[in-house]
């Protein structure tokens, strides 16, 4: 919305300085006038930008500023001479925003139906222009706004691939410390009505499987936690690599008692590939943040190996 605001108000602002160059011409105090709207416009677009705190706010700021200026471009160019005037450039400027600006592509064809319309509105009711001319503007329009939309689709594209893969651990699919990050600022910014839960899962001697049948098994054993793991959590559960063998399970919307029953099931899923040694933490009593979450959590695990350690087996806190 910044950037918007900003190429509404420079863009404007040249049409203002043309109407200064040519101020010998007709009607350069009612095109003044419409231009000066159209940086008004512009100017509560950037004081918007600092306000508007969600996306349909944001959508409606911004579908109000290009109607502004579909308006001002349709005036201006019709009192100008119409479609031949060099304000006509205001429909492909505009044309080319919407096309790089519109994330959505049925949105973004009818905001360009929309422009275009507008375009042969003027070219319709004001003087006649040279042969041709309507036809060149219009596939120049189609064909940068073409360019413009695949281009920035693309871009998108490759940002949402780029975030994915910022978010997961390249070995195990699961996510990293930045995906579990963002998986639980949401949970946390709702409040706790209980929950969420963590799970600490820590893998029983895996340094020893790296040391006798080498860091390929390793890293297949890491592998086929994370799968088991999945097929005991709830779709809307999450797991995380956080450390070598040290994983991070969130489950969403679960007391202590779905957190110990999930844990328990989680050991059995995991125990035909390596015994687990887990530790549970639940919002709010033990904390209302990831980082308190993880710490109890890790220290009734570590508790958990002592007592596991002394006793002889594996048990799930």
């Amino acid at each position: 919305m910044q950037l918007s605001a900003d190429l509404h108000v420079i863009s404007h602002g040249v049409a203002v300085v043309y109407c200064l160059v040519t101020l010998d011409q007709p009607n350069r105090d009612l095109m003044l006038t419409v231009f000066g709207c159209g940086m008004a416009s512009g100017i509560v677009g950037i004081w918007a930008a600092t306000t508007v705190t969600t996306k349909a706010s944001g959508y409606r700021t911004s579908f109000a500023i290009l109607m502004v200026t579909l308006i001002v471009a349709a005036l201006g160019a019709y009192w100008d001479g119409g479609v031949t005037s060099p304000a006509a450039l205001g429909f492909v400027t505009t044309s080319v925003f919407v096309a790089s600006q519109t994330p959505h592509l049925r949105l973004m064809l009818a905001l360009e139906a929309l422009t275009v319309g507008a375009y042969l509105a003027v070219a319709a009711t004001g003087q006649p222009p040279p042969p041709g001319h309507v036809f060149v503007y219009l596939a120049g329009m189609l064909v940068l706004s073409s360019v413009c939309s695949t281009q920035t689709r693309t871009l998108a594209r490759q940002r949402s691939q780029l975030r994915a893969l910022a978010a997961l651990d390249p070995l195990t699919g699961a996510l990293n410390r930045r995906g579990l990050a963002e998986f639980t600022r949401h949970l946390f910014a709702r409040g706790c009505r209980p929950g969420p839960s963590l799970l600490c899962l820590d893998l029983d001697d895996f340094k020893l499987v790296n040391d006798r049948l080498g860091h390929a098994a390793g890293d297949d054993l890491l592998r086929r936690t994370v799968a088991a793991a999945r097929g005991a959590l709830r779709a809307e559960d999450a797991i995380a690599r956080v450390g070598g063998d040290e994983f991070v399970v969130v489950l969403v919307d679960a007391d202590e008692v779905t957190a110990r029953t999930i844990a328990a099931r989680l050991d059995t899923a995991v125990r035909p590939h390596n015994s687990l040694s887990i530790g549970a933490a639940t919002a709010p009593y033990d904390g209302v943040t990831l980082a308190a979450l993880m710490h109890a959590a890790d220290q009734r695990l570590y508790r958990l190996k002592q007592e596991r350690r002394r006793a002889g087996g594996t048990r799930v806190p």
